[in-house]
């Protein structure tokens, strides 16, 4: 669908007394390995245009892959659009799980759990506590503090999605 259909809908559903709305962070789609991969709208992008066009409902991501973004851009991101929403941002954050979407990309797709935890390190911190310095295996981080914060003081909720089974995964 195209935006004024995607609007449209959000606004009925809000209408109707929808609690929330929720997009899937996907960059293409291929819905059997012999049909092409088919492209979507950015979720980030379509977020901040529902947030502004919305009033009410919670705006989730399901979920956001913080393999396609650095981590301290996404906490950024997410403190922006809790502000331009009013609070309403309810940040789903999963390791991705499309491989030929990683590698159409140019992201990697190695290790996603050790990246995924990684990522989750600085986004958390960053959102609750405003100031994070973090070097890791991927990502590195330097005397960052996040500013302005967003509307609440310990940042949006945070929901993790995850096809992956294990104890390290439920850890998480």
């Amino acid at each position: 669908p195209g935006w004024t259909d995607i609007l449209a809908a959000a606004q009925v559903a809000e209408d109707i007394g929808f609690d929330s709305l929720w997009l899937v962070d996907h960059l293409l789609y291929q819905f059997g390995p012999d049909d092409p991969p088919r492209g979507i709208w950015e979720c980030w992008t379509l977020l901040s245009a529902l947030a502004a066009t919305t009033t009410r409902a919670e705006l989730g991501t399901l979920v956001t892959c913080t393999g396609f973004r650095n981590p301290a851009l996404l906490a950024k991101m997410a403190a922006t659009l809790d502000a331009v929403s009013g609070g309403r941002l309810i940040l789903g954050l999963g390791s991705g799980d499309v491989a030929f979407e990683h590698r159409a990309f140019g992201f990697p797709f190695d290790r996603a759990i050790s990246r995924f935890e990684e990522a989750l390190t600085i986004i958390t911190t960053l959102l609750r506590t405003g100031y994070c310095d973090f070097h890791g295996e991927f990502f590195d981080v330097h005397e960052l503090a996040l500013e302005p914060r967003g509307p609440r003081p310990a940042g949006p909720p945070i929901l993790i999605g995850t096809l992956a089974t294990g104890q390290r995964m439920l850890r998480l």
